[in-house]
């Protein structure tokens, strides 16, 4: 048993010791970018994220620094990357759109239904720790719901606990769809980001296959299917090809 503790001891003191040469590393990499010494500001920020002390702001200030640095890929990268931890940072959002506005390529949007649409960005809207909160905060108002219907002292009352009720079921229902939605997106790694100047995109994964298209640097595409070394991806307006692994990053 003794030597569990001092397992424990020590396990907790070396999580203490990387989480504050993290913090050092991330404070030391502000200044660097303050001063607009962006290349070791970027080795500083990313020997933080290398010691798992990834977060949101710690993406994003990376993103910002590639951006400055003319590394506009590896920007883009680093803000999707805030915004899958924190989908309504609304900075990275805007630094997001500068940087993609400096892209080569123009992909159109494959429209939705609105009704899809309208799940989809709502789905997106918040992380799935986000989600969860949500529905913890609606079941415990369900519950609550339960208990004025159960004990109320009028009819007004144990009326409203119903209604009440039967409202809270129904958020809590779409809440749990959303939260997995949310999940399913946030744990798949599906999304990636042209990381070479440009690429050839082919019709078979295949170097012999027909050229499809060509991508540069900064284009996202979709990941759906991995062969014999290469990726099958899908643009935004549905088109889809074969690139190698080492063109794209996943996000």
């Amino acid at each position: 048993m003794k030597h569990f503790y001092l397992t424990l001891i020590f396990l907790a003191t070396a999580f203490s010791a990387s989480a504050n040469d993290a913090l050092s590393a991330a404070q030391k990499a502000d200044e660097f970018y303050r001063h607009a010494n962006y290349d070791t500001a970027i080795a500083l920020y990313e020997s933080a994220l290398a010691q798992g002390q990834a977060s949101a702001d710690l993406y994003y200030n990376l993103g910002n620094a590639y951006y400055r640095n003319g590394q506009n890929g590896l920007a883009i990268l680093n803000y999707e990357r805030a915004l899958r931890l924190r989908p309504n940072m609304s900075d990275a959002k805007d630094n997001l759109a500068l940087a993609e506005s400096k892209t080569a390529d123009r992909i159109a949007v494959l429209p939705k239904l609105f009704f899809v649409q309208w799940y989809t960005d709502l789905s997106h809207s918040l992380s799935p720790t986000g989600w969860r909160i949500v529905w913890l905060c609606l079941l415990t108002l369900l519950m609550a719901s339960i208990v004025l219907l159960r004990i109320g002292h009028t009819l007004s009352l144990r009326k409203t606990g119903l209604i009440a009720g039967i409202i809270l079921l129904t958020l809590l229902i779409l809440a749990s769809f959303l939260w997995g939605s949310s999940a399913a997106r946030f744990n798949s790694h599906s999304e990636a980001i042209v990381m070479q100047p440009a690429i050839t995109v082919k019709s078979s994964p295949e170097h012999q296959s027909v050229d499809k298209l060509i991508l540069h640097e900064g284009s996202k595409v979709r990941i759906t299917e991995s062969l014999s070394g290469w990726y099958k991806i899908v643009l935004s307006d549905g088109t889809t090809g074969w690139c190698e692994p080492s063109a794209v990053e996943r996000i």
